[in-house]
């Protein structure tokens, strides 16, 4: 009897408590209830996010020399979308190579979608200088282990692969054409001049601005078929690039960049081919070496490649419509009387299998050409995973 007492009173407890909810949501507000729907809706549990990214691991052995496993690599792409006109996108890289390990923030940006024509971004986000910075250098997407010559922050760079700031971008149709935009400021480049062997080479890590100045630049894009395609790129950029009060702080430099992206379907192979050249032109300027002596030279300096990349896509047999045939061939061109200066080429042969649409087995030759040198050879062997 004790215990079915107890149960009517939990009971009854619960009808009041429930009863009394309901009065108190029947005698609220229509604008209390929409204030209400909107917190729920808003709420963090109620926005979307996607952990996207890829994963890399390989060999490589250069020359004659001894060939090691590595690099290995791991980048998550993180994006959330708070609302139909906020979201977030951000991308972290570790990476372990000659036995450190490395960290780095490749992206962190915010967009706003203005309409259906713009959207505004803020942040660290990835270079519109061209295409290959924004679409091709993740590993899985790219055809080879490497970067082309002047494409790379491990080298000698001609032009950025990353921008702090904010942009502008968006796309329209033009009857069966399309175009796409993108304009953006941001701290641009800077000059270095402390360091004689490297004097008059930019660096383009621009997380903190040397000047007062920003840099502008755009892209725009042309894509004259209404399947897409081919689409051809123009870019440019400009800023000044001196320390602010040195001596250079009215030093410019000028960027130019143009691409090329052409997909198509020749008879039961898949044909792609991509290209980007960029040129950088700096401002005369006057620079010191070791010994304290003037030197000037013309700081003109232009990378490019072209890629093609062939596989029979559309046949029956899995095995070999999985295959596919990859060249490249890269070159970087630097002013000649600097003490960073340096022709190179290399021709790049690939073999790839793709395990499915986003992972990818990648085996390279890679021929290497410095002026003046004789050329090496390297292998690579790169598995990639996206997600």
């Amino acid at each position: 009897m004790k215990i079915q007492k107890k149960l009517m009173t939990m009971l009854s407890t619960a009808l009041i408590l429930c009863g009394s909810n309901a009065f108190s949501q029947d005698n609220l507000t229509q604008t209390e209830r929409n204030e209400i729907t909107t917190s729920q809706r808003q709420s963090p549990g109620n926005t979307n996010f996607v952990l996207a990214g890829y994963t890399y691991s390989g060999f490589e052995k250069e020359g004659d020399g001894q060939g090691s496993f590595g690099p290995a690599g791991f980048s998550p792409i993180f994006l959330w979308k708070k609302s139909d006109k906020l979201f977030f996108e951000g991308e972290m890289e570790m990476e372990i190579e000659d036995g450190e390990v490395n960290f780095g923030l490749e992206y962190s940006t915010l967009h706003y979608v203005l309409n259906k024509y713009f959207t505004v971004s803020a942040g660290k986000f990835l270079s519109p200088f061209g295409t290959y910075a924004e679409r091709l250098h993740p590993k899985w997407i790219d055809k080879f282990a490497e970067k082309p010559l002047g494409f790379s922050e491990e080298g000698a760079m001609v032009g950025p692969m990353g921008e702090f700031g904010v942009s502008l971008r968006g796309g329209s149709q033009l009857g069966n054409a399309k175009i796409n935009y993108v304009a953006y400021l941001s701290n641009g480049p800077s000059l270095i001049t402390d360091d004689p062997a490297m004097a008059g080479q930019l660096m383009y890590d621009n997380l903190a601005d040397n000047n007062n100045n920003k840099a502008i630049g755009g892209r725009l894009g042309f894509l004259p078929f209404s399947n897409s395609s081919l689409e051809i790129g123009v870019s440019g950029q400009t800023a000044k690039v001196g320390d602010k009060g040195s001596e250079y702080e009215h030093t410019g430099v000028n960027l130019f960049s143009g691409d090329i992206s052409f997909i198509h379907k020749v008879g039961f192979m898949d044909l792609n081919i991509k290209g980007q050249y960029n040129q950088v032109n700096v401002d005369a300027a006057t620079y010191k070496d070791e010994e304290g002596n003037n030197l000037n030279f013309d700081n003109n300096s232009k990378a490019y490649f072209l890629q093609l990349a062939l596989r029979p896509a559309f046949i029956r047999n899995k095995f070999i419509k999985n295959i596919e045939l990859a060249g490249r061939y890269s070159a970087m061109n630097l002013p000649e009387k600097s003490l960073w200066a340096g022709n190179q080429s290399q021709i790049g042969l690939g073999l790839n299998y793709w395990l499915n649409w986003n992972s990818v087995l990648k085996i390279d030759y890679m021929i290497d050409q410095v002026k003046g040198e004789e050329k090496e050879g390297a292998i690579n062997v790169q598995i990639a995973f996206g997600f």
